[in-house]
């Protein structure tokens, strides 16, 4: 009968330290929303590239890039002035022509976790 108590407690610190730092359980940035979104069509080019994630990014240590189907990537500066919530990058993009895309980043979160992934989008032909 004592055995059972001693593992009712244990597995009670346990519960009691994921509620309590949920952080230490889910420790990398990951996206919460994007323009454009994963996988979208889009008929008008897009002017920027918005990324909002799960935690606080280090702008000044994270990168994105952008490359169309057929092109080398191309970097895109991340602004690290402060007119961004921590979370969130915004990137001006220049010319976007009809095609494939894939945006690429590398970002470290507060926390000191790096992710990377990409998301893809295409621009269509006009009608």
């Amino acid at each position: 009968m004592t055995r059972g108590w001693g593992a009712l407690r244990g597995w009670a610190l346990c519960a009691a330290l994921l509620v309590q730092d949920p952080g230490a359980v889910a420790a990398h940035a990951i996206i919460l929303e994007s323009e454009p979104a994963a996988g979208a069509k889009l008929a008008e080019p897009p002017t920027r590239i918005y990324l909002r994630f799960n935690s606080k990014i280090e702008k000044r240590l994270s990168r994105v890039t952008l490359a169309a189907e057929d092109g080398r990537p191309v970097p895109l500066v991340v602004k690290t002035d402060g007119g961004e919530k921590p979370d969130r990058i915004v990137l001006v993009l220049g010319s976007v022509h009809p095609g494939a895309y894939a945006v690429r980043y590398k970002v470290l979160a507060a926390d000191g976790h790096i992710t990377e992934g990409a998301l893809r989008f295409t621009v269509l032909e006009p009608k």
